[in-house]
């Protein structure tokens, strides 16, 4: 199995290459700049190298100039890799020393080829194992560095091509802090995705990836994506058909994508943006005018987003105007608009304010008008009551039992007491005297007592 140091910079890309070449029977080392290399040439002695030239610290050059000049790894190949395929950086590369230059993005089997003729064309004898004394060199832990939200488990290809079910992304791969954008990137060149994923991250995106439109399709409704990269020309379903899924849904039309292609028409350009597109960019990408691009794209949705926010403010604030009207106003509705710092807030501030008194107000004068039906039935009472007292015949009545009062007094008997209520011949009337009558407990009195003449004339009847 040969075994092969791969030098490469960014983790993501490290990653992908180191994968693939494995999976070509290939055993890799990874180094993650020029000094790592040089290190892991010399303790390690791979039959080959593959040496990114834009690496930090000591370049691609550098590092490739330093293992020609040492005797014991000059004889071991190095192929260059640059995503600058310019006549200066080749004309570089081969003076110090690489066999072969690869530009990136790299298409893996031609990459194999080249490493392939690059061993068959080494001098026999020229690889030595390394020597006894040298302690195993460690690799460095490699952290991630990136900040890619990793793909639901779901959308990986199933045995036979087909994708099953997206699962709901999991809260603790939430990774992303309040303020950062998410970006689906789809794309079905494998390294142009990664690539592009690796600088969004930089720039501080949330990225996540889909490998065509299908597995787009299935990620969309599972995150909230703030933006999409979508490129045209992909197998089974195309950018187009999932740019008019998109625009076809109502939850998701407002989302924004901007289309990227290697076709360079202006009748694909057109029909991207009739279709809704935001832009639309043609293939090799400039970055610079990628990333503005997508920082125009952004500020659109979100000024977008604040307006509707303002609008639901702005219904939230007249449903509590309504709410005050019918009497069953709420507090808590106006809670998430008064805590706005524009105006509509203040304006939310002062109507909670002013309808907080409003509900105050109309509680005291319940109880106020409680109070005073409590007052009136009791005014209504009197009223009643002095009708009846004052009436002629009732103090007829009082002079008549007050005349009845004092002749009883008079023949030594006792007056019957005052008592409202009461029969109108009073106690001692309703009790036969001791020792007449039968006294016999439950025996009814059926005498017969004749009602004397007072000489009271009863009030003449109304009809």
């Amino acid at each position: 199995m040969p075994r092969i140091l791969l030098v490469e910079d960014e983790q993501v890309n490290r990653e992908m290459f180191r994968r693939r070449l494995v999976a070509r029977g290939f055993d890799v080392l990874t180094a993650e700049n020029g000094e790592r290399a040089v290190e892991l040439t010399t303790a390690e002695r791979p039959e080959l190298v593959l040496m990114d030239l834009g690496l930090p610290g000591i370049d691609g050059w550098e590092a490739t100039r330093r293992l020609k000049a040492n005797p014991d790894t000059a004889p071991i190949p190095v192929i260059a890799l640059s995503a600058h395929a310019t006549a200066d950086a080749k004309e570089k590369a081969f003076a110090v020393g690489c066999v072969e230059f690869e530009t990136k993005p790299v298409q893996m089997d031609r990459l194999v080829e080249k490493v392939q003729a690059a061993l068959a064309a080494r001098p026999p004898g020229t690889t030595a194992p390394p020597p006894p004394t040298a302690p195993p060199a460690a690799v460095p832990d490699e952290g991630p560095k990136t900040l890619v939200l990793p793909r639901p488990t779901g959308t990986m290809l199933a045995p036979g091509g087909e994708h099953p079910a997206v699962d709901p992304p999991d809260p603790a791969h939430e990774s992303g802090t309040i303020g950062q954008k998410r970006i689906l990137v789809v794309e079905d060149n494998d390294a142009n995705r990664v690539m592009l994923c690796r600088r969004l991250a930089k720039q501080g995106f949330i990225t996540v990836e889909a490998r065509d439109g299908r597995e787009a399709l299935q990620l969309i409704p599972v995150y909230r994506f703030d933006l999409v990269l979508l490129d045209i020309m992909m197998p089974e379903v195309d950018g187009y058909q999932v740019l008019q899924t998109l625009k076809a849904d109502p939850d998701l039309k407002a989302l924004p994508v901007i289309m990227i292609s290697a076709v360079d028409e202006m009748a694909s350009v057109v029909r991207c943006i009739e279709m809704g597109a935001e832009d639309y960019l043609p293939k090799p990408y400039d970055p610079v005018l990628l990333q503005a691009r997508i920082n125009a794209c952004l500020d659109k949705r979100r000024l977008r987003d604040q307006e509707l926010a303002y609008f639901r403010a702005v219904a939230d604030l007249t449903r509590a105007a309504e709410a005050v009207e019918k009497g069953d106003f709420d507090p808590q509705l106006l809670v998430p608009v008064a805590g706005r710092t524009d105006t509509l807030g203040t304006l939310a501030r002062v109507f909670d304010k002013m309808a907080r008194e409003v509900q105050a107000r109309e509680q005291q004068l319940r109880q106020e008008v409680q109070r005073l039906q409590v007052e009136i039935d009791l005014s209504r009472k009197d009223a009643q009551v002095k009708e009846i007292t004052e009436d002629g015949f009732f103090r007829e009545l009082q002079q008549k039992a007050a005349g009845l009062r004092r002749r009883f007094r008079k023949d030594g008997q006792n007056p019957p007491p005052e008592k409202s209520g009461e029969d109108s011949r009073g106690p001692a009337a309703s009790r036969p005297p001791s020792g007449t009558g039968d006294e016999r407990p439950g025996v009814a009195d059926t005498r017969i007592f004749p009602r004397p003449d007072l000489g009271l004339t009863p009030p003449p009847e109304t009809t």
